[in-house]
């Protein structure tokens, strides 16, 4: 594999990157490497090049990238000084991460492969140095009570902390309620502290249900009901995707495994072959229309996790067949311009579906999502939905926070939800109402319904006309009198479902909210609202 060809897809993948520092690398490794014995030289040249083009192929950190040609050298102080000096303190550090980690589990190579394997996860979703440093050695907190002062001294102060906040946290899901509590107690501090330990959390628990590294049972369904329950909800307010549906499916693969085979084959034997023809076709269709217009796109087949499939198959009642029978493509432009552009052509080439059209360029979601989403009917009358956006779209609703809060603005570390959270965990002494808080703010499923006027409202799942009333307005609330879903008018405790356009009729001579709404409303914002005015 040559250098020019991982540089080539580099600037690919990653066209705002600068790409020099690889050739720096290499030169430096060349370097290093230019005194070996002739055949030891060439296998570590050869075996270097490919973990090189494989983590440029996998889109990871650029200094991870980079790293990962020094992680078969002979290594000493001198070398790591050299790796600063030529490229950056960075890449050094994620150097002297890996072989402090490879030393010190030399005799647990299941354990070491794992720290590697997770440091990678987080290297493609964009994580910091830190965060890669602490996924490569935070299996030695347990092994060696030195540990903490080591890392501390050899790599620096927040590696060692992010290892000792992420051991705190390695357990959450436990049989006992008080433990369980104080493990989520654990948990808002530690995230409040350093956003990034819930993150390398998330990462480390997609590594060890894939590899079932949990020999009991007992365990790994625990981990599984811990990566479901409460990891995936704060993977989607921090709009990490592509860590949320890897939690979701492999919880999934080991809490049901019965359904999760079931799909599984369904979806590789039957599905396979015709939606990558039919994908094929489209492509082609939209991309020859596209650059009679100018426009360059980038379009692929979307990904439908299994998790995701049989949840839809559960909450709408429908077949396998219904919910698979959407056709699902991305299409990645250069501006936003060419977003609303590329979406009028193919409202040109395909008649859409009423109701199905939103627009979360111009009112993004909570977690800072944006792209324009259209179902048409498309090819042979199939339905096939559309989601348009720019690269750095596509980056955000990849990387989440990632791609925000560190890979941008490392100045701003955690959202003020979870600051909220932790004023939460502070004033609640009771642990039941602790719980209570916990459960209803973080861990509900949401929603995402719209104003008349366009505007995306968040909700918890279930939610009524009455809790967006109040998440509009106090007195909207107060004055509800009637409410209009998608034109169609509907009962106050009516439950609602994500892109939904609800229109609240209010009466100004209406004194106040009903006693009976208590007993649907879900939101405790709303019950808070109606409790105060019932108190007064």
């Amino acid at each position: 594999m040559t250098i020019d060809k991982t540089i080539q897809l580099v600037k690919k993948n990653q066209p705002n990157a600068s790409t020099s520092i690889l050739n720096r690398a290499y030169e430096l490794f060349q370097k290093l490497t230019k005194d070996y014995p002739f055949i030891e030289k060439k296998k570590i040249q050869a075996k270097a090049l490919e973990m090189f083009f494989k983590t440029a192929r996998e889109n990871t950190q650029i200094e991870f990238i980079c790293a990962t040609l020094f992680f078969d050298i002979k290594i000493d102080n001198q070398i790591f000084h050299k790796i600063e000096q030529a490229l950056t303190k960075e890449i050094s550090l994620i150097v002297k991460s890996y072989w402090l980690a490879k030393e010190k589990l030399k005799n647990n190579q299941e354990l070491f492969e794992h720290s590697f394997r997770t440091a990678f996860l987080l290297a493609k979703v964009k994580m910091s140095a830190n965060a890669i440093c602490t996924a490569l050695l935070h299996e030695l907190i347990q092994i060696s009570p030195q540990a903490q002062e080591e890392i501390k001294n050899e790599i620096n102060p927040e590696v060692a902390k992010l290892c000792v906040n992420l051991d705190k946290i390695k357990n959450i899901k436990v049989a006992d309620n008080e433990k369980y509590i104080q493990a989520l107690r654990e948990m808002v501090i530690a995230m409040a502290d350093d956003l990034q330990v819930i993150i390398i959390k998330m990462a480390t628990n997609i590594d060890c249900m894939k590899y079932e590294l949990f020999k009991s049972p007992e365990e790994m369904k625990n981990l599984a009901l811990e990566s479901m329950e409460i990891l995936s909800p704060i993977a989607d307010l921090l709009g990490m995707w592509r860590l949320r549906w890897q939690m979701e499916d492999y919880a999934f693969r080991i809490l049901e495994p019965e359904n999760h085979n079931q799909i599984s084959i369904r979806f590789n034997v039957d599905e396979r072959k015709n939606r990558d023809k039919y994908i094929q076709k489209t492509k082609t269709i939209l991309e020859k229309s596209a650059l009679k217009s100018g426009i360059s796109c980038e379009i692929n087949g979307r990904f439908k996790h299994f998790y995701s499939i049989h949840k839809k198959m559960q909450t709408k009642k429908k077949s396998f067949n219904e919910i698979c029978d959407v056709f699902a493509l991305r299409i990645i432009v250069d501006s936003i311009d060419e977003c609303y552009r590329v979406l009028g052509i193919i409202h040109n080439l395909w008649e859409p579906k009423q109701r199905r059209f939103k627009d979360y360029i111009a009112s993004p979601k909570n977690n800072n999502y944006q792209s324009l989403h259209t179902t048409v009917f498309g090819l042979n009358n199939r339905l096939t939905e559309f989601q348009i956006r720019t690269k750095e779209m596509n980056e955000t609703a990849q990387y989440g926070i990632a791609a925000h809060w560190y890979y941008k603005n490392p100045a701003r570390k955690v959202p003020d939800w979870i600051q909220e959270l932790l004023t939460k965990q502070k004033e609640s002494t009771e642990d039941q109402d602790f719980l209570t808080k916990f459960n209803s703010e973080l861990l509900a499923n949401r929603i995402y319904v719209y104003t008349p006027r366009g505007d995306v409202i968040s909700l918890p799942e279930n939610a009524t006309p009455i809790d967006f009333a109040y998440a509009i307005h106090t007195e909207i609330g107060h004055k509800c009198t009637e409410a209009i879903v998608n034109d169609l008018p509907v009962p106050l405790n009516y439950k609602l479902d994500s892109n939904d356009i609800i229109q609240i009729i209010t009466d100004r001579t209406q004194p106040g909210p009903k006693t009976e709404w208590l007993e649907f409303i879900k939101t405790p914002l709303a019950k808070k609202k109606i409790e105060n005015y019932f108190n007064k």
